[in-house]
């Protein structure tokens, strides 16, 4: 059967809600509806507090004559329209730094936190709120209590308050680690979606041999990238038609307009239906998202580390820190399979088959960018082999051991040929050595392990 919990359906729903809650303006568009909404609560309670005579208010509540009441919430849309822009430059520019230093595909994550768009919120609520409320003040001479300009007095200390959080937020959202750790987190939460370690189908080994001769090859007819795919639909329209359908591609790909998508077999089950309803379930978008695509987190931290490790940044350390983060998620991704690439209808019956990653090609898409830009610096390869021999001892499959030995190899290749200093090169080796060591016991602990867990 569909395995919901990371194929499910709402892939779709949730790559659109990704590029939502990653955006400037949804937020502040919400708080913005509420500003027409609590002038017109603000005005009814003015009306009813302005029906008695010669009452007694609280301290708290604004009273003047309508004029007065005017020509103050006119200084205060004002003010706020001063801040407002502020705000909006200090955005504008951290942005540019950021894209910058850290690349533009991480401007998403500065975009997305809450506190900038919680702040842009506030100050659009609050000049809406002061606009409508200066058209709507009635005329009068006679002093009134003003609740409504009170709530605009609030709004507006609470809008000086958030402007300093704002700049704190800001300074630090710049810091490598800070950032760091916000990619980290993405990166967490699609490990913590995928299924607990265990035996999946191989969806190689699964497509039947004459599938290329006897299917029915189809194209997307548009392109981009492939944002989510809803294998759920996908199941359910297989099972209709019965008939086995095969992806070529998967999430994070890029697909073309007339490119091999997907096949249909055999051929003479194919319809239009069908292949409308399997080129619907595609979600395509000029960006990738990280839904059901691992690689794309992984390839934020990666890409911090690449650019702090060229020649017009150099910074090392934030490199360094980038594959700390990165040992620390793998020590969890170990744990967990890679996302299936065969899906069963409810009868048990093979309805769809698609391309997954690998541990090799995420131990790749992780390490091997910084290892090929830090090679000829001894302190960042030392630091990738301490991290590959702490993962080391957290493998759990040959496969993952293979993967990692691998890398390790990978890195002293580099390191012979890239550092010239016999110390320097000695010391690299040495962890080398101590990261094969790593594998090759935790490769012989393995088998005791099982053996013991078996008598038990």
């Amino acid at each position: 059967m569909v395995k919901r919990n990371v194929f499910g359906g709402g892939n779709a729903i949730r790559a659109l809600w990704d590029a939502v809650r990653t955006s400037l303006w949804f937020l502040p568009a919400l708080m913005s509806i509420a500003a027409p909404l609590l002038v017109i609560g603000a005005m009814a309670v003015d009306s009813w507090l302005g029906q008695g005579e010669d009452q007694q208010f609280p301290w708290f509540i604004y009273v003047s004559k309508p004029a007065q009441a005017r020509e103050f919430l006119s200084t205060i849309l004002t003010s706020m329209i001063t801040m407002a822009s502020l705000v909006f430059s200090i955005t504008m520019v951290v942005l540019t730094l950021a894209a910058s230093q850290f690349g533009p595909r991480l401007i998403r994550n500065f975009m997305g936190r809450r506190v900038t768009q919680f702040v842009l919120g506030t100050y659009v609520m609050t000049i809406l709120y002061s606009l409508l409320l200066l058209a709507s003040v009635p005329e009068g001479e006679e002093s009134q209590a003003f609740l409504s300009v009170t709530i605009a007095i609030v709004l507006t200390v609470v809008s000086v308050c958030l402007l300093v959080l704002f700049i704190h937020t800001l300074a630090r959202s710049i810091m490598s680690e800070t950032l760091i750790e916000a990619v980290g987190r993405e990166l967490d939460q699609g490990i913590h979606d995928l299924r607990p370690l265990g035996h999946e189908d191989d969806p190689e080994a699964a497509l039947p041999d004459d599938f290329e001769e006897r299917a029915e090859i189809s194209g997307l007819e548009r392109f981009g990238y492939v944002q989510a795919i809803e294998f759920e639909r996908i199941v359910e329209a297989a099972r209709a038609a019965d008939a086995l359908v095969g992806i070529y591609l998967r999430a994070g790909d890029y697909a073309i307009d007339g490119s091999r998508a997907f096949g249909i077999y055999p051929k003479e089950r194919v319809s239009p239906e069908l292949e409308r309803e399997i080129r619907s379930a595609i979600t395509l978008g000029m960006e990738r998202t990280p839904v059901q695509d691992l690689e794309f987190s992984i390839r934020h931290l990666v890409e911090i580390a690449v650019r702090a490790l060229s020649p017009g940044i150099n910074d090392p350390y934030s490199a360094v820190a980038v594959v700390h983060r990165l040992s620390g998620a793998w020590s969890r991704l170990v744990d967990k399979s890679m996302p299936p690439g065969v899906f069963h209808d409810e009868e048990g019956e093979m309805r769809v088959i698609c391309p997954r990653p690998t541990y090799a090609i995420l131990l790749n898409a992780s390490f091997s960018q910084i290892r090929q830009s830090g090679a000829e610096k001894p302190l960042v390869l030392i630091h990738l082999l301490q991290a590959m021999g702490k993962v080391s001892r957290c493998a759990r499959t040959d496969e993952q051991r293979e993967a990692l030995r691998a890398q390790v190899e990978a890195v002293l290749e580099d390191a012979r040929r890239a550092i010239p200093n016999s110390a320097d090169l000695r010391d690299v080796e040495e962890q080398g050595r101590r990261a094969l060591a790593e594998l090759k016991g935790c490769a012989e602990d393995q088998p005791r392990a099982r053996r013991s867990a078996h008598q038990t």
